[in-house]
């Protein structure tokens, strides 16, 4: 098994837990459908398929990313990465790991013109650049963002040249965010055509500004290529966790009516990891009346604000605790306050040992009252155990999808909503 993630999912059965979770008959079906899937899989992936995880094998891209960031990195001190949903989530998910970013790596995903305005007032866009994504070229808040603030960039940028504070990522061809690119003469870096977007966290979509903020991504795409190697070294449904995790998911929404997941990490560095998460499995399984419902949550924070829920209101959840040793870590109490706030039970205890208490009590709570749980453990938060989650996440995503049917890679209710966008802007400029 490997050293940067394990996963458990002995407490979604109902020996552990009870009615709430899954018999032996209950999950054989979806163990052998998903192992069927899980052969296809492996057998592709052997011949070059599903990139989004393979090029965590590959370094030919790395050169490209890491010019890009001295360029950008030596002429600024604030970064806006401009995407919208898989062309920021994966990106800031990597970010957060940052712990002294040489680089403000700021994200603008949501064209609010509140938020950007206080954006422009909390940066000097003279020492100001952008990182603009969309593998498209046509994501409508992504140019709009883009074609506002990147003019008032270089109009303070004095003698500066255009690669020297902004680069686009988009696929080749003749799109829209190309055009601008090539008007306002901004280096490109190809995404991937063969990876989509809430696939491409370990593309230099998530890797150029995760450099920008001081991540390791060689380390990133390691931890990836581990996970991938685990995963098809599995000789069993056992040995893969992924094939496992969707078939555990799968067989909870049949069988118990789980027809929501909840993901909910300890570590604030891996609150975006679950958000990231959560567009990868809602895009890709919520498809023609199928799919469960993700949720994202973290830690203590919503152990006082969703607990009581989950554990008391209706029983159709799965949830996913994703756990790091954290006894020890951190200040200690003193003895002394402790005793004089009459909160004894934490003198001479460390953070890391309330978190740690914490993270094992609402693991134990769930499963006491009949909810589904499985337990992913991480040996230490850091580039590897994330970019192993991230591989995990998105080969147990798409096995989910070919046990259902579904194309794990298109989206064809969000494409109408951005037509129906499209086509009230257009009436309203003719109107």
């Amino acid at each position: 098994m490997s050293e940067i993630y394990k996963q458990d999912v002995s407490g979604c059965m109902a020996d552990a837990i009870g009615d709430g979770g899954l018999s032996e008959g209950s999950l054989a079906s979806a163990r052998t459908a998903a192992w069927d899937v899980w052969q296809a899989m492996r057998d592709d992936m052997a011949d070059g398929g599903f990139p989004a995880v393979s090029i965590a094998t590959q370094d030919k891209d790395i050169a490209e990313i890491e010019a890009a960031v001295a360029r950008l990195s030596g002429h600024c001190d604030t970064v806006a990465v401009i995407g919208v949903g898989g062309s920021s989530l994966g990106a800031e998910a990597l970010c957060a790991l940052a712990s002294t970013p040489p680089v403000n790596v700021r994200f603008l995903n949501n064209p609010d013109p509140e938020s950007l305005a206080r954006f422009r007032a909390s940066v000097d866009l003279a020492r100001t650049g952008a990182v603009v994504v969309s593998k498209s070229g046509g994501t409508a808040e992504t140019l709009a963002l883009a074609m506002t603030l990147l003019p008032d960039i270089a109009g303070r940028r004095g003698n500066d040249v255009a690669a020297d504070y902004a680069v686009v990522i988009t696929e080749p061809g003749n799109n829209p965010l190309l055009r601008l690119a090539e008007n306002w003469d901004v280096p490109v870096v190809a995404h991937p055509v063969d990876i989509g977007g809430r696939y491409s966290a370990l593309s230099a979509v998530g890797l150029l500004p995760a450099a920008l903020a001081g991540v390791d991504i060689a380390a990133v795409r390691a931890g990836a290529a581990e996970a991938l190697e685990l995963n098809l070294a599995g000789d069993d449904i056992e040995g893969v966790p992924a094939a496992l995790g969707a078939a555990v998911s799968l067989a909870l929404l049949q069988s118990r009516g789980a027809r929501m997941s909840v993901l909910m990490p300890y570590a604030d560095a891996l609150a975006p990891l679950a958000r990231w998460h959560r567009q990868l499995w809602a895009e890709s399984v919520g498809k023609g009346g199928h799919g469960t419902t993700p949720i994202d949550a973290l830690g203590a924070v919503d152990q006082h604000s969703q607990l009581q829920l989950y554990l008391d209101g209706p029983d159709d959840k799965m949830f996913t605790i994703i756990a790091q040793p954290l006894a020890g870590r951190g200040d200690r109490v003193p003895p002394d306050l402790a005793t004089l706030a009459g909160a004894d039970y934490l003198a001479g205890h460390t953070t890391g040992d309330l978190m740690a208490a914490e993270q094992e009590a609402t693991i134990e709570s769930l499963m006491a009252h009949g909810r589904p749980v499985r337990r992913i453990d991480v040996a230490r938060v850091d580039a590897a155990a994330v970019g192993a989650l991230m591989a995990h996440f998105m080969l147990e995503t798409v096995t989910a999808c070919f046990m259902l049917g579904l194309d794990p890679f298109d989206q064809p209710a969000v494409d109408d909503g951005k037509a129906r966008a499209r086509a009230r802007l257009t009436a309203a400029a003719t109107s």
